[in-house]
């Protein structure tokens, strides 16, 4: 089982908070974006504090996604980095290596709808480049894309074109205007609204307008159908978390605690030690 959290932590001091997070779900790839100026080194060493298989901080060029494997260093190589976009090859010591691309893209405070659009597809051709570098497609999205399930950017089949079944997601692709466009498998549509497990999303905002969401799940992971075999999701291996052991990320209303972050930390677990080079 390969754990992967990620967790936009609004450059708040939370040392504490990660390390008491990856103890409690044996995390194995930490991501964290908008990391305050804390060196690695120092987030290295409270990580690593009593613990025998210990984190590497590799190819973190950029504060807005840092990096924390808990592989050894020739497991793991860079393929694309573009400060909110990074993508990493990830060899495990028994399977076949994935794809890991960890993003961070803009907010809609700073971009329209249509450029939010228009980042996605650009994300989309790296993605598609990556893939064709490394030779496969068994490629995990994880990170804060500031869009909707529903939205465009997400669900459109120029974009990352993420479907809410795996049985649509397994037909591998579709065409549109007699081109193959791949799908990517969202399992986040699972964990929006009071019916899901755990909060029912991962960033609130409330507004005057006259169309406002309150909970949005910006904060999602996505699956390319060649990984599906190896992941489930149920509540242990897809996760909202709102609690770090004592501490409550939620304020006695139900929304986001500030004095943490107003975005929530999302985790997944993949069972990559099934993956070999005859799947």
């Amino acid at each position: 089982m390969t754990t992967f959290l990620f967790w936009n932590i609004r450059k708040k001091p939370l040392l504490d908070e990660l390390v008491c997070l990856c103890q409690e779900n044996d995390v194995d790839i930490l991501i964290v974006a908008e990391k305050p100026d804390i060196p690695d080194t120092e987030v290295q060493l409270a990580l690593n504090k009593g613990i025998d298989n210990q984190y590497l901080a590799l190819y973190n060029s950029t504060s807005r996604l840092s990096f924390f494997f808990r592989y050894p260093a020739e497991s793991i190589e860079s393929v694309s980095d573009e400060g909110s976009i990074a993508i990493r090859r990830i060899s495990p010591p028994i399977g076949s290596d994935i794809l890991l691309v960890a993003l961070h893209l803009s907010s809609k405070l700073y971009r329209s709808e249509n450029g939010q659009t228009f980042q996605a597809i650009r994300v989309s051709q790296l993605i598609q480049e990556a893939e064709r570098k490394v030779g496969h497609t068994r490629t995990l999205v994880i990170g804060d894309l500031n869009m909707n399930p529903f939205e465009v950017g997400v669900v459109g089949a120029d974009a990352f074109h993420a479907v809410m079944t795996q049985t649509i997601a397994r037909k591998g692709s579709r065409k549109v205007q007699g081109k193959n466009k791949p799908f990517f498998y969202n399992p986040m549509w699972g964990r929006m609204g009071d019916t899901s497990v755990g909060a029912p999303g991962t960033y609130y905002y409330r507004s005057s307008d006259y169309v406002t969401y309150f909970w949005n799940t910006f904060d999602q992971v996505l699956l390319r159908p060649e990984l599906l075999d190896y992941f489930s999701a149920d509540e242990n291996n897809l996760k909202v978390i709102s609690k770090i052991g004592d501490k409550n990320l939620l304020t006695n209303k139900g929304i986001p605690n500030s004095k943490f972050s107003d975005h929530l930390p999302i985790l997944v677990t993949l069972k990559l030690e099934r993956i070999n080079q005859n799947d």
